[in-house]
């Protein structure tokens, strides 16, 4: 029945319908600076991943040749961390050793947390409370 208008909605319901509970409005990633006289906060707020990193990388390197040798990464906003993510906070730690900077990070989420338990790095980063 070619062209026959499909209105019967009885049975049928639609993804946007059902009940998901990963489902919902999240904010696009961010990253919020707070800085200090001596050091400067460093929030990124959203997943941290291989769309992301760039941005994160880009901010924290423009607020190194600002003059900060002090950085507080803040991880509590991050709901998402992928390998790309782990490798960059590896990376700015190993910068900021070069440098003789320093990099300390505030602990993110367990799901967050247990990617630098897992690959066994958490002992090498400077972990604070906040």
């Amino acid at each position: 029945m070619r062209g026959a208008p499909l209105d019967r909605k009885d049975d049928l319901t639609t993804r946007d319908e059902e009940s998901d509970p990963l489902a919902g409005e999240f904010e696009p990633f961010r990253i919020d600076v707070e800085p200090a006289r001596d050091s400067v906060r460093v929030a990124p707020v959203g997943e941290l991943d291989l769309a992301t990193v760039d941005k994160l990388r880009a901010e924290i390197e423009r607020l190194r040749e600002s003059g900060f040798a002090r950085i507080v990464l803040d991880l509590r906003g991050v709901r998402f961390l992928d390998s790309t993510g782990l490798r960059l906070v590896l990376e700015l730690d190993a910068a900021a050793r070069e440098r003789d900077q320093e990099l300390v990070l505030i602990r993110g989420s367990d799901v967050v947390q247990r990617i630098f338990e897992v690959t066994r790095v958490a002992e090498r980063l400077a972990f604070v409370d906040p």
